[in-house]
């Protein structure tokens, strides 16, 4: 069983070496680590990632379209996924081969966060990854905490590049829907950075992404969840400085506590 690494890079060469040296310096090697470039700059490393394989691909592809050509040209059995600024505990990696020896395909990862130099607890799908909770919310999916087996992962058709900063949920909501088993590990650890405005999202690009996340699995939420997301896709469309978007938020949070009220 191989393990092949993916991490999508973007213009962050000051977040890169820390990710990097987190999959290097793991318990458990893996067979192979891609480096997948979409930024404006080549990619500079030190000498002592000499193993490590640069693929340039289109700049300014995103994240889901970089994930994709790593996986496409990943020699493992298995794809782990994680982002350029992201980190994992030394032991991830043994974690995760530990499940897959168990008979896993795809595994989910508990997600702490890197915050004022202090690691604390964030997110944990363990016992919350459904259907209908990822119709609604993220329980705990990124690109940092996903590890999935290649062939799976092309059944699948890989991340939806149309639904950033939705494509890792929608990934996992396929497996699901296919009535593929996740497993869950609220004990791995995957962490995710907080910091400044660069790793942001832009708002507009969140309101698209939850858009066109709800245009493609529309047809199976109920109004509930529906309505969940459009009251987010105006929120994040007045962040992003539509005043206009501010009519029919107040109409949806008027017909959602309606709604709770009559218990619909």
């Amino acid at each position: 069983m191989k393990i092949s690494v993916v991490i999508p890079t973007h213009n962050r060469p000051q977040y890169l070496e820390e990710s990097l040296r987190s999959v290097l310096n793991q318990s458990l090697s893996p067979y192979e680590v891609l480096v997948v470039n979409n930024g404006d700059n080549k990619v500079k490393l030190p000498s002592d990632m000499d193993t490590v394989k640069i693929i340039d691909i289109e700049p300014h592809a995103g994240a889901a379209k970089a994930r994709n050509a790593g996986a496409a040209l990943a020699a493992g059995d298995f794809v782990a996924f994680i982002d350029d600024d992201d980190l994992w505990h030394k032991d991830y990696l043994k974690n995760v081969s530990n499940a897959i020896s168990r008979g896993a395909k795809c595994m989910i990862s508990r997600l702490d966060k890197l915050q004022n130099d202090k690691v604390v607890p964030y997110k944990n799908a363990h016992n919350k990854l459904s259907q209908d909770a990822i119709l609604v919310y993220n329980p705990g999916i990124t690109g940092s905490n996903i590890v999935i087996s290649k062939d799976l992962f092309k059944q699948v058709g890989g991340f939806d590049a149309k639904l950033p900063p939705s494509e890792d949920k929608s990934l996992i909501l396929e497996l699901l829907m296919k009535n593929i088993k996740v497993v869950t590990l609220p004990d791995n650890q995957a962490i995710i950075r907080e910091h400044g405005a660069e790793r942001l999202t832009d708002a507009g690009k969140m309101a698209k992404g939850i858009f066109e996340f709800t245009k493609k699995y529309g047809s199976i939420m109920n109004t509930k969840q529906k309505i969940a997301n459009w009251l987010k896709i105006y929120r994040y469309r007045y962040e992003a400085g539509n005043k206009f978007a501010l009519a029919p938020f107040a109409t949806l949070y008027t017909l959602t506590r309606v709604m709770k009220l009559l218990r619909i």
